[in-house]
């Protein structure tokens, strides 16, 4: 299972992976709010309670791995806390902990409406936030183009307020899976919330990708990205 980014569109991240599918059975979930005709976002809880019901429905409750970038890895540390499905392993890319706050989750609303009416044009002050992101000016936009800019400022409201002030629930320690904590060097947002999560996990292993920023392995080096996905599913 393939959790997907803030406010993007799980087709994109659909069409880069879909490699994977050639040895693996792969289901994308869509984030409330981020796809044609969705009601409105309201929490990680209820993302988890969508997903818990689809996999005792169809798969027994069984999952041999997820993987969650950025937003989908925060996601995923509730859908650990929760335990209420028998995951083997988990992969958090660019997993965001850290709490930055209402005030980071407003500005966030204020960039993307913006986006909207700009048609997708990167405003001044998001490409600053990229910066601390280590994300470099001439990767922005095709990672911003992975957005799914058809959603309603009320839904994106909830989205960002959620994101920016959650904190991690203790009983992510409770997981049976093996959890691999991937981010990229220029990452420090990630790199802290790794620290966070490290003070629960009991079976990890973690992977800095050498020069890379926020979303920089999965989009620019995709093959690498994919193969550091396999070999993992692979020693399963």
């Amino acid at each position: 299972m393939i959790i997907h980014g803030m406010l993007c569109d799980w087709q994109k991240f659909h069409e880069l992976l879909m490699p994977l599918e050639e040895k693996f059975y792969v289901i994308y979930p869509a984030m409330t709010g981020c796809y044609e005709g969705s009601p409105d976002f309201v929490s990680f809880a209820d993302e988890c309670e969508q997903i818990e019901k689809y996999v005792r429905d169809f798969l027994d409750g069984d999952l041999t791995a997820v993987l969650g970038v950025s937003q989908g890895a925060t996601l995923i540390t509730e859908l650990m806390a929760r335990n209420r499905l028998n995951i083997k392993c988990v992969i958090l890319d660019g997993v965001y902990l850290a709490h930055q706050g209402m005030m980071a989750a407003m500005l966030g609303l204020k960039a993307f409406l913006r986006m909207q009416k700009n048609g997708g044009k990167i405003p001044g002050a998001m490409e600053k936030v990229c910066a601390f992101m280590g994300i470099a000016k001439n990767e922005a936009a095709p990672l911003f183009s992975m957005l799914f800019m058809k959603g309603r400022e009320s839904s994106m409201k909830a989205n960002l307020i959620e994101n920016y002030t959650y904190h991690v629930d203790p009983f992510v320690a409770d997981t049976a899976a093996k959890v691999y904590l991937w981010c990229g060097s220029k990452e420090p947002f990630a790199k802290k919330s790794h620290e966070i999560l490290k003070k629960y996990l009991r079976n990890y292993e973690e992977k800095i990708f050498d020069g890379m920023g926020h979303g920089v392995m999965l989009y620019f080096h995709t093959e690498e990205y994919i193969k550091a996905i396999t070999d993992i599913l692979e020693d399963l």
